[in-house]
């Protein structure tokens, strides 16, 4: 289906509830599209109500994406002037998905996996008032991209969850190492967790990442 300019893939709750079920919003990764990250619905808390967004940006090579990238001998080159289009419609999403189902930050989780994480982050600094944490897997994020105070008061506490894999081929471990101090720096609630994995989500991520969504749930 199509919400808010975004096609989206839905996942209905596997366990309903007696309360409306929480809201989780799942971005992939550069050259993916909705139905990469749509089957983690089968592993993580079955109470959820999982909506897949596909990026806006069409690939020559197939796939979508949030903004265009380019490897250069001088590193990674980021068009952010499209990535904040895109975020536009991720917030667009947000509010839509909020207003017709009820849910608010206290059941909305947003998780993205590599270019996915960043706009997953990226929309937790523009909407803190909406979204109750952020799973950030395997992602990069820019120095750049640090707000000024006051602008991040408001993700302070918030809870991030970071996963990486040390033997990651596409964002080295040392990046994803700048991004988590970043994040120390932002002053969210930070869980930071390394694996054996190249980049991917492997059977230990996924009982971690399991496990942290459900507390955003039931609590500690």
């Amino acid at each position: 289906m199509t919400t808010a300019s975004l096609h989206t893939a839905i996942r209905e709750p596997r366990q309903p509830g007696d309360r409306r079920p929480p809201l989780l919003i799942v971005l992939h990764g550069y050259g993916s599209d909705e139905a990469d990250l749509l089957g983690l619905a089968d592993y993580l808390d079955p109470r959820f109500r999982v909506i897949a967004a596909r990026a806006p940006l069409p690939l020559d090579m197939g796939g979508h994406a949030w903004f265009p990238i380019e490897f250069t001998v001088a590193g990674v080159v980021v068009d952010y002037e499209v990535g904040e289009r895109s975020l536009d419609q991720l917030s667009r999403l947000l509010t839509q998905l909020q207003q017709d189902s009820g849910n608010d930050a206290g059941d909305t989780v947003v998780l993205g996996f590599s270019q996915g994480g960043a706009m997953a982050l990226e929309l937790l600094l523009r909407r803190p008032d909406d979204i109750g944490g952020v799973a950030f897997l395997s992602g990069l994020w820019s120095k750049k991209r640090m707000p000024a105070e006051p602008a991040s008061a408001g993700v302070r506490g918030k809870p991030v969850l970071q996963t990486h894999g040390v033997g990651d081929p596409l964002i080295p471990i040392a990046e994803a190492r700048i991004s988590r101090d970043l994040f120390g720096e932002l002053g969210v609630e930070l869980t930071y967790q390394e694996y054996d994995m190249g980049h991917q989500i492997d059977a230990d991520c996924l009982r971690d990442l399991s496990d942290w969504l459900r507390v955003r749930i039931d609590g500690d």
